[in-house]
């Protein structure tokens, strides 16, 4: 399926958050099935004073203008999580114009949950909690009429399923999280999981609700010959802990590296809920884990519960004794790790033969 037509990808600056990682994989893999996808990149949450989110959202007026004084369609779609303020306001904008919309959700049901999160107000989490939090329940109401013409695609089921329920945008279309082809197609594959050496690790951006705050219960809990290695954006300003190994940001060929060095990804994801819902996310991390063959661990919650599909997961409970327990367990048994990576192979040939570009297209061509 093909279609002529125009996208201006509305998304983060790669590299500056998942989201905007996502977004360039999903450019990529667009590109062959439309006329032509005009990336406009904005900065990660947090950073943008309000003035310069202002001036982001003429900017991408401007060039919606001057595309659709063309001949042919044009279609703006937005990477929209918690808190991408530039995208949410771009996209309110863009609808009073008249422009078609569509966007991906990362943060379900909800698609920002702090629409005032500039670089002043995310300096003090007082002050953040005492601007939205006060304010729900018109955020809510504010998001729907923002999105009642939006076409919505979620990355989980889960994820859309709570979207429809709070009856957010016109359609929602239950997508699969792009392949990482950025960092896959530029790495070779780590060596098979049971030759790699006795260790977890944790891996992605830091911020609240991934886990990074259980390291030094995990680390006492993991037998002291398991190593413990994290990496990401944000790992470098983790307080140390003694036992664990810090790597940092990692370009493609170091994330690479960082999973031929582990034999097994903890996901101990727990995300608080906001204004009475809970974030269901898809996570990232975790298809990046299954693209390098990497066995995964996550803590049983309603946010990880999809990932355990197909058995592409290890769901444990009872917090980071648990889930330190599962691991030890997985990575000193060299026939299920064997097991596991054997499911995560057939699962990349499968998702090899898909085509991520034709949802998006089905809707795009209504």
């Amino acid at each position: 399926m093909s279609q002529d037509l125009r996208v201006v990808l509305l998304a983060p600056h790669r590299g500056a958050s998942g989201v905007g990682d996502y977004a360039s994989d999903f450019a990529a893999a667009i590109a062959p099935s439309v006329r032509e996808v005009v990336e406009f990149r904005h900065a990660a949450p947090r950073t943008a004073s309000a003035r310069e989110i202002r001036s982001e959202v003429r900017r991408l007026r401007a060039l919606v203008t001057e595309l659709r004084r063309s001949p042919g369609p044009v279609v703006v779609h937005a990477e929209l999580s918690g808190g991408a303020v530039t995208a949410f306001w771009g996209v309110r904008a863009l609808q009073r114009d008249g422009v078609r919309v569509t966007a991906t959700l990362h943060d379900p049901p909800r698609a920002v949950w702090y629409p005032f999160l500039t670089r002043g107000v995310s300096r003090g989490r007082v002050l953040n909690q005492a601007i939205h939090r006060p304010l729900h329940w018109a955020l809510e109401p504010l998001e729907r009429r923002t999105l009642a013409e939006v076409d919505l695609f979620v990355l989980t089921e889960p994820g859309a399923a709570a979207t429809r329920r709070l009856r957010i945008g016109r359609s929602v279309t239950t997508v699969r999280h792009t392949r990482p082809v950025s960092v896959t197609a530029a790495t070779t594959m780590p060596p098979p999981v049971t030759e790699r050496p006795a260790a977890v690790g944790l891996f992605g951006h830091v911020y609240t609700g991934k886990g990074f705050d259980l390291l030094p219960d995990l680390r006492r809990r993991l037998p002291a010959d398991i190593a413990l290695r994290v990496a990401g954006r944000g790992t470098e300003t983790l307080r140390p802990v003694p036992g664990v190994e810090v790597l940092g940001p990692l370009e493609a060929d170091g994330v690479a590296g960082f999973f031929g060095s582990i034999r097994a990804l903890l996901l101990p994801y727990d995300r608080p809920s906001v204004g009475g819902h809970e974030m269901l996310p898809c996570s990232g991390t975790h298809e990046l884990a299954v693209a390098l063959g990497t066995p995964t661990v996550a803590l049983r919650s309603t946010m990880t519960e999809y990932l355990a599909t197909d058995d592409l997961t290890l769901l444990a409970d009872g917090g980071a004794a648990g889930l330190a327990d599962a691991a030890a367990a997985l990575v000193t048994d060299p026939a299920e790790l064997d097991r596991f990576a054997a499911v995560l192979a057939r699962h990349r040939e499968l998702r090899s033969e898909e085509d991520t570009a034709e949802p998006f297209l089905a809707v795009w061509s209504r």
